[in-house]
């Protein structure tokens, strides 16, 4: 019984290794799948009854959906990690060339206070309207 045990044990623990390695997306519901079916075995091996098959398919799914959520996460982080480009997100007055510019001009707006909080001094573009 206690070899049963500890293979079984082994099995889902190589099952929650698999998950960690899963491919590119839906990791949340492979996990959650692979998670349920080890669970279900786990909890029949375990109680040998329908009530612990079902017990254990649940807290499979909620233990390999967690972890695939995790890897799914980690994956988007790596993601956006790699595609990040530094600097702001619209050009400054300097990073503009005057012939890409349509017609305006940048203004520089003071510090103010704005619905009760404190914006600091910055440029807008004001565009002009030909």
């Amino acid at each position: 019984m206690k070899k049963l045990l500890a293979a079984t044990l082994l099995v889902i623990a190589a099952g929650f290794f698999v998950i960690s390695c899963a491919s590119e997306g839906y990791n949340t519901q492979k996990g959650a799948a692979i998670g349920a079916g080890l669970g279900a075995i786990a909890g029949q091996v375990i109680g040998h009854d329908t009530a612990s098959t079902l017990i254990g398919a649940a807290v499979g799914t909620l233990v390999g959906g967690i972890g695939g959520n995790a890897v799914d996460q980690h994956v988007t982080n790596q993601r956006a990690a790699t595609t990040a480009q530094p600097g702001a997100a619209y050009p400054s007055s300097s990073q503009v060339r005057p012939e890409d510019q349509p017609p305006g001009q940048w203004v520089e707006v003071p510090g103010q206070w704005i619905g009760g909080k404190w914006v600091p001094a910055h440029k807008v573009w004001v565009p002009v309207n030909p």
